[in-house]
């Protein structure tokens, strides 16, 4: 079932605590993309899907989000990158074994912890064979400061674009697009919480945001789109997935809702006003709950199903070497 609807979010009074040391949210609306090269995605000739996952999905059981990233290409070998983590070897081998039990016979583990080993022959080699690259949950801000501008990045993306599949769980979700976001989660609606960082740009004009119901985050996607750097975000619960297709269309899978989230048109905002710390006032803002086989087409921003059409049956994606 979905439900769509409009929103008047205002702040709770709280008690917070102050945050990293990374730059507060300005709004600047003739503010350019903070990324040096154009890391975005656009050529969908032979593009592949795009996985997007909220966190703690299933990694034991009947496995359905792992599963389908497995059959959006029938992947059989995969690249594991867990940089993200603080405990990147266990984890990915943790990801080895599920991957394992749905199919995939081949894995590479790109245990990469600082950019000047991103430099490797063998990495640049591994990657090319990849129908499936797959980054774990962590600090997306770790992740898209070890990989951005370096030649393995260039090559990721090359093979996004030959029909791999790219999928990410968590901070590996929430680095696809670009800004990212972090920090901030019980001062959501207090002004300057919330800091942001240049992102991967596999999704382009849409904020991402995981663990979104379990840790209470729709102040915090909302703060950033009041910002004005991004006005259409995306929040994902956990075990639940968005499984994005060439054509920009996503379904939904898993046991919990996405959130879509969308400040294009309030009648109301103070963000401009205040200053940092302040509480944030907002009305009107557009957010819609999707559940499970919801489709939902991102060009257009709008549910096109509440129940699954079966959108990676028809696009059938081939790998291209």
């Amino acid at each position: 079932m979905n439900y769509f609807c409009v929103f008047s979010v205002f702040p709770e009074n709280k008690r917070f605590r102050l945050f990293g040391k990374w730059g507060f949210i300005k709004k600047n609306k003739k503010q350019k993309s903070m990324n040096t090269f154009d890391y975005s995605v656009t050529n969908t000739d032979h593009r592949g899907y795009l996985v997007l996952i909220g966190g703690a999905e299933d990694r034991k059981n009947d496995k359905v989000i792992l599963r389908k990233v497995v059959e959006l290409n029938n992947a059989k070998t995969a690249v594991i990158i867990p940089t993200a983590s603080e405990y990147p070897k266990g984890l990915a081998e943790d990801y080895v074994r599920a991957f394992r039990d749905v199919g995939v016979e081949n894995f590479f583990t790109f245990d990469i912890r600082e950019k000047s080993e991103t430099d490797k022959i063998e990495y640049l080699e591994q990657i090319m064979q990849a129908d499936l690259i797959f980054f774990t949950g962590g600090d997306q801000f770790k992740l898209v400061n070890v990989f951005l501008d370096t030649f393995l990045f260039e090559k990721i993306k090359e093979r996004f674009l030959k029909g791999a599949t790219i999928a990410g769980t968590s901070a590996g979700a929430a680095a696809a697009c670009d800004p990212i976001i972090f920090d901030g989660d019980d001062r959501g609606l207090r002004k300057g919480a919330i800091h942001h960082s240049r992102g991967f740009g596999f999704i382009k004009n849409t904020t991402i945001d995981t663990h979104f119901v379990n840790r209470g985050r729709l102040g915090r996607l909302t703060q950033f789109l009041c910002s004005g750097l991004s006005t259409r975000g995306i929040g994902l619960g956990e075990d639940t997935a968005i499984v994005i297709n060439p054509d920009d269309v996503f379904e939904v899978i898993g046991s919990e809702m996405v959130t879509v989230v969308n400040t294009g048109e309030t009648s109301y905002s103070n963000y401009d006003s205040i200053k940092d710390n302040d509480p944030i006032v907002i009305n009107d803002i557009r957010v819609g709950f999707l559940q499970q086989g919801s489709i939902f087409d991102l060009k257009k921003w709008k549910v096109v199903s509440g129940n699954s059409s079966n959108i990676t049956d028809s696009r059938k994606i081939e790998v291209y070497n």
